[in-house]
């Protein structure tokens, strides 16, 4: 799809007609969403694909009362994760990566970058999380988005139980549940502050 006709006819849609997504598409979705830019490409990032009936239901309770109907009928439900182990994510792409990456490479990911994100306080941690997990959701909408599917972003859950409910280690932070699927709904543009408002030149 043109990038220009996808950001303009991006809107976020809340009704969805139930139809389930093969897990095969999610996996493709993520994929694609998963080139999204990082702070020193550390990637930060976990997704869980909510697949069971049982699972979904077991999170409904912890979701706000209006943002359950789009989970019950969307023909997928991730949750974005923010992982704050930077260090070991650091050696594991060093590592995975192979001969893709030259020996200098791989030295800054195993030592510099390492001894970088370790002199992180908690509250500069807290920030690239944030950051980095929104610049994956933006891209995750538009990976939905042209794969013909609609979606939506939901932040009114309560996150202390999430991890427990779908068993997932409790370094990681849930950020964002992401309903999707086909939908006759088309959603609406949402008024935007002009050029004038958000840019200046010097």
């Amino acid at each position: 799809m043109d990038f220009q006709k996808l950001v303009t006819e991006r809107h976020a849609v809340k009704k969805f007609n139930g139809k389930r997504i093969s897990t095969e598409e999610i996996k493709q979705i993520i994929s694609t969403a998963s080139l999204a830019p990082s702070g020193i490409n550390i990637q930060s990032w976990h997704f869980v694909i909510v697949e069971s009936n049982e699972a979904r239901a077991a999170l409904i309770p912890e979701i706000n009362p209006s943002n359950q109907k789009q989970i019950q009928t969307a023909g997928a439900v991730l949750l974005l994760f923010a992982d704050p182990d930077y260090a070991g994510l650091s050696r594991l792409i060093a590592e995975r990566a192979g001969d893709s990456l030259s020996e200098i490479d791989k030295e800054r990911y195993i030592k510099r970058y390492v001894a970088y994100v370790d002199s992180f306080s908690p509250e500069y941690l807290n920030t690239y999380m944030s950051w980095t997990s929104g610049l994956i959701t933006m891209n995750l909408l538009y990976a939905i988005y042209n794969a013909g599917y609609k979606g939506n972003v939901v932040r009114g859950f309560k996150p202390q139980k999430i991890n427990e409910i779908l068993n997932i280690d409790a370094r990681f932070r849930p950020e964002f549940i992401i309903p999707f699927g086909s939908s006759d709904e088309t959603g609406e543009a949402s008024f935007r502050l002009s050029l004038d408002d958000i840019a200046e030149v010097r």
